[in-house]
């Protein structure tokens, strides 16, 4: 079951509200030790049809990892599961260990994971005034932190936020990310406004990685004038 209210850990009412592609990552990105404990005891054990699963290591398609999906399907003669993602409805053809089981976390590791981490106090302040956002994410301990509780499964019972949350924190890792962090910082920081968006503007029409986090904000429904 979930935390009570005088764990450590915040319970829910504080929490913010086509062919298969096969995915290349016979290098998958090697696991923190820090996230370890929150792995399935049997890694390889095999995964059922319908099983609620959450992507991990992909490096060919980054904007996976951390979302839930789940299991259609295993190919014996490639050893490879299918798997679709509802956030964008994407289906996919992942390897064993690409995949972890998408379940809660017992209590204990959850309280384990919130007493250990430094990013702790800052994700339960952002998550009562519901402002854990994209821009959040330029706080490394806060990603830290996010990453072992999505993985630990803390947002599974609601799979839109774990999408919205790992979303965010996907585009921030990933190329341009923190440096579009850095340029909407600036922008909250400046004092004349308009000579700071046409700066910032120049900055971001400049870097191909950068515009193309700004446009993904965007689309989001962020509004920037540049």
């Amino acid at each position: 079951g979930k935390p009570l209210d005088q764990s450590p850990v915040p319970p829910s009412s504080t929490r913010p509200l086509p062919a298969m592609a096969p995915v290349d990552d016979d290098d998958p990105e090697p696991t923190p030790a820090s996230e370890a404990s929150e792995a399935p005891a049997a890694a390889e054990a095999r995964l059922e049809k319908g099983q609620r699963v959450l992507a991990k290591g992909l490096v060919g398609a980054r904007q996976l990892n951390n979302m839930p999906g789940r299991i259609l399907s295993f190919d014996e003669s490639t050893d490879r599961y299918g798997v679709i993602f509802m956030f964008d409805g994407s289906q996919k053809s992942l390897k064993r260990e690409n995949l972890d089981k998408l379940e809660v976390a017992s209590e204990a590791c959850l309280r384990e994971i919130f007493a250990s981490e430094v990013g702790s106090q800052r994700l339960k302040q952002l998550l009562e005034e519901g402002e854990l956002g994209f821009a959040e994410f330029g706080d490394e301990d806060l990603r830290r932190v996010v990453t072992r509780l999505l993985r630990a499964g803390y947002w599974a019972d609601n799979t839109t936020i774990m999408e919205e949350i790992a979303g965010d924190l996907n585009l921030a890792e990933g190329p341009g990310g923190l440096q579009a962090i850095d340029l909407i910082r600036e922008l909250e920081n400046a004092e004349e406004l308009s000579a700071a968006l046409v700066r910032v503007g120049a900055q971001v029409n400049a870097d191909a990685e950068v515009k193309a986090v700004f446009d993904q904000l965007k689309a989001k429904g962020h509004d920037f004038d540049f």
